[in-house]
């Protein structure tokens, strides 16, 4: 019994939202234009089908495309993994070439090493 009340009042507050939401004459212009659309998809279930096929096949192209730029993308992190190592190699080298042979630690065991 009391399932039966709560669902019209439901109804009734949606009715009575939906009334009241007619009073403003954008939400009526719009609430019109679809009216509209929607009777003429009634009318021609074509124009319906082809619409969807229409949506359906943008969003595969679309969903192509995406999965082309994360698969280049992934190729790219996978490049910089690859490439990281020999950068720091690099790097480190550049730093040890560069440093004075008082501040550069390494230079300093080689060179004792090579004089003993």
């Amino acid at each position: 019994m009391g399932k039966s009340k709560f669902f019209v009042s439901v109804v009734t507050g949606a009715t009575i939202g939906g009334a009241l939401a007619l009073l403003n004459p954008e939400t009526r212009r719009d609430v019109s234009a679809w009216a509209k659309y929607i009777i003429a998809l009634a009318k021609d279930p074509e124009q319906l089908t082809a619409s969807s096929r229409e949506l359906i096949d943008r969003a595969t192209e679309t969903a192509q495309k995406i999965n082309e730029d994360v698969s280049f993308i992934k190729g790219k992190v996978d490049d910089l993994k690859e490439l990281t190592p020999e950068v720091k190699d690099l790097v480190d080298e550049t730093k040890q070439t560069f440093t004075p042979q008082e501040q550069n630690p390494a230079a300093s065991a080689d060179r004792t090493q090579t004089l003993s």
